[in-house]
């Protein structure tokens, strides 16, 4: 019943548009990952006629440690394991242009210490995010370039961030930036 109460909204706002034209679909890779350890893919549909795009997510990844360990939580380290999100954007008219939206993150949590070694503290975090963007196209294709900053906030978490007794003490606001990679399938 739950997810009826999700998946018929969405399909509701993605059968708005002009019928004549085909929905824009959307792939997305984000690099940023792949650098540290994981991947990031996104799938997202844009009604034809629409300013709004909704997609889903999911990434793994290692933060750097300078974004963890910030607070006095020195020693920490931390992995995404696969996660997943949703999101909803509202691109502003124009081909190139910016973006705003938010996401609805599921995220997966490993929690290490120096000072605890094969000791580990795994959670499970929801947050909403609100996004701001550019969406850039440097050529005439489908491809395009989306820079992005986002601000999280913890709705609810399945245990305390702790490893071997070292509790770890998270920002109550969680920025994040990244640059998607992307390619418009059905744009004409």
């Amino acid at each position: 019943m739950h997810r009826a109460a999700i998946v018929l909204p969405l399909v509701a706002a993605l059968a708005t548009g002009a019928a004549a034209d085909p929905p824009q679909l959307h792939v997305e890779a984000d690099p940023l990952p792949l650098i540290r350890g994981g991947y990031g893919l996104q799938v997202g549909v844009r009604p034809a006629g629409s300013p709004w795009r909704i997609a889903v997510a999911s990434f793994a990844l290692d933060v750097p440690d300078p974004a963890v360990q910030v607070g006095g939580n020195d020693g920490f380290h931390l992995r995404v394991r696969p996660s997943a999100a949703i999101y909803v954007l509202r691109y502003f008219p124009g081909r190139d242009g910016w973006l705003v939206g938010g996401a609805l993150r599921y995220l997966r949590l490993r929690y290490t210490h120096d000072d605890a070694p094969g000791a580990r503290g795994d959670l499970s975090t929801v947050s909403p995010e609100l996004i701001a963007g550019y969406h850039w196209h440097p050529t005439r294709a489908g491809f395009y370039v989306q820079p992005w900053v986002g601000l999280a906030v913890l709705a609810w978490t399945s245990a305390d961030a702790a490893v071997d007794g070292r509790a770890y003490d998270g920002l109550p606001i969680q920025p994040f930036a990244t640059v998607n990679l992307g390619w418009e399938l059905g744009r004409r």
